[in-house]
């Protein structure tokens, strides 16, 4: 019978597999009496714990943007000719006794009478009031604070209209921007956006705030002014007529 020779590397491979066979597998347990050479203590690790992502804050109180914002409040619509008329006619009274004062000097002639028996006594110079029934002087000067008189009050009425309209306007371009920026802070947190997007309506709300506040207080200053023009028996119900049309339903507020 012919002998077949065999390969050297062939015979190293069938008996390495011959060991593997025999050997037992390694095992990578957790325990250090066992010998193993696995190079951790345990494989039980602590959960990490769990950090909460860091999300970019709203300007104002956190709102649902789905919620609809507050809708547009139209200004009412005011007469500004009447509020003039109404605020010229509270006007204090005027003054009664409208005197011209002048200095008046005069030279004593030969005819008079000098009990002084001295050369001064010869001139005099004497302050003089008197009430005309016709001062061109006089009505000129009325005429002038008269005129600045009614321009600062037609100046005050069309600023307090204004102003009103201009504060209805903020207040919806600043629910907008709020719930746009609600819904900026969603993408941000789900990762759809980045922080830029929210911030970008954060400036927004910032800026309607600020146009709110000044219009508010420029509204409140005319108003103050108008009513400042009349006299006290009158202040009162003006104030409280300019205080009504420059009210903001309940509604329309943030």
């Amino acid at each position: 019978m012919r002998k077949v020779a065999v390969p050297r590397r062939l015979t190293f491979a069938a008996t390495v597999l011959a060991l593997v066979a025999v050997l037992p597998a390694p095992t990578f347990a957790a325990d250090e009496k066992s010998g193993n050479l696995w190079p951790w203590s345990s494989q039980n690790a602590k959960e990490p714990p769990k950090v909460q992502p860091y999300e970019v804050p709203t300007f104002g109180a956190k709102r649902n943007f789905r919620e609809a914002p507050a809708q547009w409040q139209k200004a009412p619509k005011i007469d500004g000719d009447a509020v003039f008329r109404m605020v010229v006619a509270c006007y204090p009274n005027k003054s009664r006794w409208n005197l011209d004062v002048d200095l008046q000097a005069a030279v004593r002639n030969q005819n008079m009478v000098d009990v002084t028996g001295t050369v001064i006594g010869q001139h005099t110079v004497g302050i003089v009031a008197r009430m005309p029934l016709y001062s061109a002087t006089e009505m000129d000067r009325e005429r002038e604070r008269e005129y600045k008189r009614r321009t600062d009050t037609a100046g005050k009425v069309a600023e307090f209209v204004g102003q009103i309209a201009a504060r209805n306007q903020a207040l919806r371009a600043l629910a907008i921007s709020a719930a746009m920026e609600s819904r900026a802070q969603i993408r941000v947190n789900e990762g759809i956006a980045d922080a830029e997007e929210q911030l970008k309506y954060l400036d927004k709300v910032a800026g309607a705030e600020k146009d709110l506040i000044t219009a508010e207080a420029k509204a409140m200053d005319a108003r103050l002014s108008l009513v400042a023009m009349c006299r006290d028996e009158e202040a009162d119900a003006v104030n409280a007529y300019l205080t009504d049309l420059a009210h903001l339903p309940a509604a329309a507020k943030p």
